[in-house]
């Protein structure tokens, strides 16, 4: 069977749509168009992001279906207490029987650090050490003890992901994020690969933004302008450029920002850089990941994402 995944935290645009509600009901017919994977975010603090437990939204959708791993994408470890996290992990082992893959990172907003009262320039900091903890805990649980390391995983959504390749080596898999512009998918790639193993089995996914561009309503085009200016938003705050694929680019209109991020950051199909790195580094790219935009009530969105598991490009 040829996996292909889809990927949720829907930036919430349209107020017509659910998330706890019509985006479950969405996401349980994934299994039945022939998805392998689902992925779920969180954040505790961000409106427009609005999964704040991936542990519970995963908990929903797996009770109501058979065969789709549920992927957390990802844990934020400072945010949890460790013990307690590894006994809800092996909850969802039990109810999943073994279907669940776990990310991790050190988190990213600061206004969730003020909420859970904690320092945000001390995340790094937290994440080491709870990730150590973490790991040494799970060694010893019956549950999560069976799930292979390259289930585990971090996400990539810096230019050079020196941090993460440590982890890449040691077994763990990496996820690039679709808010990546592809003018940095090589070098994620070289740094993750850099000094991996023959016996490692950890896998590179990229996660990337498909639609239907010739054929999507006007509506949904400005939820995806919309949700791409609000991520590069974030990022830019951060100091974080990797959405443009040039940094000396310095579009001030907003409207024309957006444009320009939509021609850049979305495809109809997967890019030939996509396929040119498949077919180079074979051993390591795993499934492809698409990201899910708060369109599922526009009828030719939905049936375009119904449609990409039967497209034999996608899938490994």
């Amino acid at each position: 069977m040829k996996k292909i995944g889809l990927f949720l935290i829907p930036i919430k645009i349209d107020p017509s749509t659910s998330t706890y509600n019509d985006y479950i009901d969405f996401l349980v017919q994934a299994e039945d168009h022939g998805y392998s994977h689902i992925y779920i975010g969180e954040h505790l603090t961000d409106s427009k992001e609005d999964i704040q437990s991936s542990l519970i939204f995963a908990a929903a959708l797996l009770a109501r279906t058979k065969k789709i791993t549920l992927c957390l994408c990802v844990l934020p470890l400072p945010h949890y207490e460790i013990k307690l996290l590894v006994k809800q992990l092996e909850d969802l082992y039990r109810l999943s029987k073994g279907r669940i893959e776990i990310g991790f990172s050190q988190g990213a907003l600061k206004s969730d650090a003020e909420y859970l009262g904690f320092d945000h320039t001390k995340r790094g900091e937290h994440f080491s050490r709870k990730l150590d903890e973490l790991m040494n805990t799970i060694k010893e649980s019956k549950y999560l003890s069976e799930l292979p390391k390259e289930s585990f995983f971090s996400t990539l959504l810096s230019p050079l992901p020196v941090k993460s390749s440590i982890l890449f080596d040691q077994g763990y898999s990496a996820i690039t994020s679709n808010f990546v512009n592809e003018e940095y998918w090589d070098a994620h790639i070289s740094c993750l690969s850099k000094n991996i193993s023959d016996s490692n089995n950890s896998n590179w996914h990229i996660c990337i933004n498909l639609i239907p561009k010739e054929s999507i309503s006007k509506k949904s085009e400005n939820i995806i302008k919309e949700s791409l200016y609000y991520i590069y938003e974030k990022l830019n705050n951060c100091k974080l450029n990797i959405m443009l694929p040039n940094h000396s680019i310095n579009i001030t209109n907003k409207s024309k920002l957006q444009a320009y991020l939509y021609t850049e950051m979305t495809y109809n199909s997967l890019p030939k850089r996509y396929f040119e790195l498949e077919n180079k580094y074979k051993t390591i790219i795993g499934h492809p990941i698409i990201n899910l935009f708060d369109c599922i009530s526009d009828s030719c969105y939905r049936d375009f994402i119904w449609s990409l598991p039967k497209d034999e490009r996608l899938g490994r």
